[in-house]
């Protein structure tokens, strides 16, 4: 009994020292794998913050009203459309309302309103071109660019001043002023890096007329087609340019390109909802832009129509040795794959496995102990 006795102290003692032992590491490791798999998810969380964040900016902190003066023509929109006569001055305000608790710059512009290559009205371009046929250039009429710094949760007003020429004027001319909060110091450092900063605008549309102009009809003249590169991608493109001093609304165009003296089409394009500022032009692209261009002769075939108007135009045009292989070489013609929801799904599946890896090292300690 004596035998048994010591014999069974002994295995106690022996489990004792192995619990006393082994357990405690049994236990540092489980809780060093569950650290690894806290860290690892913290990396993952900041992999798929990256890949999802499309743009992260700070609030729009300030809002922007225009104070609609006496010739104001429509007094049911928030724009400047008034009704001048030649040799008239008059002084545009505005209130910039800075919401924030900093103070903040602000810049305002005043621009021409143009058409941009998506057959939109933009009166953001600082440095836009004058068409050809543009008569009265707004920008000309309006005083310089300034920069206005508005304290904190405060509102300032802000002064533009108008000169409409001597000359009389037809139709209606068209722009825009354009105010932007300037990136802080500490944004614009880090804009070399990583970090996006978007940087919103607002812009009050400024839209002049001496006389009525509804009897004026927007005309479509086409001008140059060529092959072009945007965005690394190439196309055909026709220059449409709108002559007169109105603007083209409900603008639609459906176009398509042939070899000379084929009928089957080597591209197409169609588009709806499009607009043209008055005396603009924009080049309208054909295409997918996912096609190597071949050298040869070819033949533009293009109907336009607006909500007072109707435009065909044929055109022929030609495409150099020289100009295919300079666009191919540079071109990324294949269809791009969306790799976001890839990048998601990856993410969903390295979180499952390290989800799946802990349950079984807790599972596997609850076994063992």
């Amino acid at each position: 009994m004596n035998g048994l006795t010591e014999a069974a102290t002994r295995k106690e003692w022996q489990l004792q020292s192995y619990i006393a032992r082994y357990l405690p590491l049994k236990k540092g490791r489980v809780k060093h794998m569950k650290k690894m798999f806290w860290q690892l998810l913290a990396v993952v969380g900041m992999i798929m913050a990256g890949l999802m964040m499309t743009a992260r900016a700070d609030d729009l902190n300030y809002t922007v009203q225009a104070n609609l003066p006496d010739n104001q023509i429509n007094q049911k929109v928030s724009y400047f459309d008034l009704k001048v006569t030649p040799g008239q001055t008059q002084n545009l305000t505005l209130n910039i309302k800075n919401n924030d608790s900093k103070e903040h710059r602000y810049t305002v512009s005043p621009n021409l309103a143009v058409t941009n290559e998506n057959g939109i009205i933009d009166y953001s371009q600082a440095k836009a071109k004058a068409d050809r046929s543009l008569k009265f250039n707004i920008k000309t009429a309006l005083s310089d660019v300034q920069t206005v710094t508005v304290p904190a949760k405060t509102t300032k007003k802000v002064t533009v001043k108008l000169t409409v020429p001597e000359k009389t004027f037809k139709g209606i001319a068209l722009g825009g002023i354009n105010i932007i909060q300037e990136l802080s110091t500490k944004a614009k450092q880090s804009s070399s890096g990583m970090a996006i900063n978007n940087q919103y605008a607002y812009v009050l549309g400024l839209q002049l007329q001496e006389s009525d102009p509804t009897n004026i009809k927007p005309d479509m003249k086409l001008h140059q087609v060529k092959a072009k590169q945007r965005n690394y991608r190439n196309y055909v493109t026709a220059n449409l340019q709108n002559t007169q001093p109105v603007i083209m609304h409900g603008l639609k165009i459906k176009s398509y390109v042939t070899k000379a003296g084929s009928s089957k089409k080597v591209l197409t394009a169609t588009k709806e909802n499009m607009s043209m500022a008055p005396n603009s032009n924009f080049d309208f692209a054909i295409g997918d832009g996912t096609q190597q261009l071949k050298p040869g002769k070819y033949t533009l075939h293009l109907t336009a129509t607006a909500d007072k108007g109707k435009w065909q135009f044929t055109k022929n045009f030609t495409i150099t040795n020289k100009e295919a292989e300079t666009l191919n070489d540079t071109a990324v013609t294949e269809k791009q794959t969306n790799y976001f929801w890839w990048f998601v799904a990856l993410g969903i599946v390295i979180i499952g496995l390290l989800a799946a890896i802990v349950w079984l090292l807790l599972k596997n300690r609850r076994r063992q102990d």
